[in-house]
């Protein structure tokens, strides 16, 4: 990874360890709360009453002593499924004041009449996770845990649970909830936002930012104002901790982006560039073109971060 390397040697290198959620809030300026009820007003629901979570589909594992989550990501999830599952937890839940809505058929969300009192992880930093270490807190974060329980046992008795599990598919085993609260003193962190997690475009259009999809390359990316890209090419691989597909990844991320922005930098297309990892290795990185010419730093391998 010779473009990477150089970045990490000559560039004004920190490194932090943060979750998903917290680099976001770091970049917005306040914590990333209120997504479901922006979600739920962008589907058309009555968000103003009540509390609201995602209850997104998910799939669990037990492995030894504790239970993976695996989501959307690696299980399709039809309409039909999502509307069959969510009128079966409406049935069940709806005399404790809780109704769940399949905006997307990989996308629920959950309204409660009651204050929610709890707080959640958001999905991003639980993926490929143990669960036991993310579960509800707060004051009601027990009953919470609870209702989870009596929610999997009744997702385990569904017809069409077993219908996925005869044709190999995961079943839909559990939901995780997240998204609590109402939205933040939140502000642009760039003009643009270029990401293709839909989860992020509230955040952008609450701030004025233009919104569009990741491109696939730098080469797709249009010369303009300054663009906060965000790039999820070895987010997959990293949470189910498959090193073979973060190894592809992180070369296809040298091709596509690496060496370009590196040569960018040289011919000063680039005014600067800043590089956010996260994660336990996690970092961030400026990158001046200036900061080439500095023959005394040595490019830095990656294994150094580790």
């Amino acid at each position: 990874m010779p473009s990477l390397q150089q970045f990490l040697g000559k560039g004004a290198l920190a490194r932090r360890e943060r979750s998903h959620a917290e680099c976001l809030g770091r970049l917005w300026g306040a914590p990333p709360a209120g997504l479901a009820r922006l979600a739920a007003a962008a589907a058309g629901l009555d968000a103003a009453g009540g509390d609201w979570l995602f209850a997104d589909p998910v799939h669990l594992r037990v492995d030894r002593d504790r239970a993976l989550l695996a989501d959307v990501g690696v299980m399709t999830v039809s309409g039909d499924e999502a509307a069959g599952l969510t009128a079966a937890l409406n049935e069940h839940f709806g005399e404790d004041g809780l109704t769940f809505h399949p905006t997307q058929p990989g996308r629920w969300l959950l309204h409660s009449n009651k204050p929610l009192r709890a707080r959640f992880t958001p999905l991003w930093d639980v993926v490929g996770e143990d669960i036991n270490r993310h579960l509800p807190q707060g004051e009601d974060g027990l009953a919470w845990s609870r209702m989870l329980n009596e929610l999997q046992m009744l997702l385990y008795t569904q017809p069409l649970n077993d219908d996925r599990e005869l044709r190999g598919d995961l079943a839909i085993n559990s939901v995780w909830l997240w998204g609590e609260g109402d939205p933040g003193a939140w502000r642009a962190p760039a003009p643009r936002l270029l990401a293709d997690d839909e989860t992020l475009l509230p955040l952008a259009r609450l701030t004025g930012m233009q919104t569009d999809a990741a491109p696939y390359a730098f080469d797709g990316l249009e010369a303009g104002e300054d663009a906060l890209l965000a790039l999820d090419t070895l987010q997959a691989a990293a949470q189910y901790r498959d090193a073979w597909g973060w190894r592809e990844g992180l070369e296809r991320l040298e091709r596509d982006w690496f060496a370009p922005m590196l040569s960018a930098l040289r011919q000063r297309k680039l005014e600067q560039l800043t590089l956010i990892a996260t994660g336990p290795a996690g970092f961030e990185l400026t990158l001046k073109p200036s900061d080439l010419w500095r023959f005394w730093k040595r490019a830095l391998p990656l294994a150094a971060l580790y």
